[in-house]
């Protein structure tokens, strides 16, 4: 447990370039609502011996361990240096595997949500130099910062970071221009935002 705690210290202070975290603003608060909500049908549940209630409040503490991560908003999710893209819960994709970073945006229920496409030159097992996908089995089941996309891609939702979506599209663009050595125009489609 000690020793797990040590990598932990050590692979969250190993990135001193470009670090990203979760926003500390409104989305903490639903979690907490989710969590007290739980605690109290499961407390009524108990009171009352009613089923019902206890498979409500399980499905409810269900969604709150799920959500859990966006409470720890001091650790970093999304970081870069010049070894490479981090990405909590993926890992240290390396540069040279990266073959484009975009913008994508995705409207739902009205509601445009700024995304990273990377999309990477290489299968992702190839891409990546150090693979946080074994976890713990308790974290598994916790939300990731990323989810995967066929192509090899890999999307990033920006909206829920301490940054910009913008800014943090222009850092990481900047940064993997200059640790790749390629001009911007060298990705598939138009970087949006990107630098002139």
């Amino acid at each position: 447990m000690l020793r797990a705690a040590a990598m932990k210290a050590e692979r969250d202070d190993r990135f001193d370039g470009y670090t990203v975290a979760y926003d500390r603003d409104e989305i903490q608060f639903p979690v907490w609502i989710l969590m007290l909500l739980g605690a109290a049908l499961l407390y009524v549940s108990l009171a009352k011996a009613s089923f019902i209630l206890l498979l409500l409040s399980g499905l409810i503490g269900c969604f709150a361990f799920y959500s859990f991560p966006l409470l720890e908003t001091g650790k970093t999710r999304l970081a870069a240096n010049p070894d490479g893209l981090f990405i909590e819960g993926l890992g240290l994709l390396a540069w040279r595997a990266v073959a484009a970073i975009d913008v994508a945006e995705v409207i739902v229920r009205g509601s445009v949500y700024t995304e990273a496409e990377i999309s990477l030159s290489e299968p992702l097992t190839i891409a990546l130099l150090d693979d946080d996908r074994k976890m713990a089995p308790h974290r598994r089941f916790m939300r990731k910062p990323f989810y995967l996309r066929s192509g090899p891609k890999v999307r990033v939702p920006l909206d829920i970071f301490d940054r910009a979506p913008d800014d943090i599209i222009n850092s990481l663009t900047r940064i993997w221009v200059h640790n790749r050595g390629l001009a911007v125009s060298g990705s598939k489609k138009p970087v949006q935002g990107g630098p002139a």
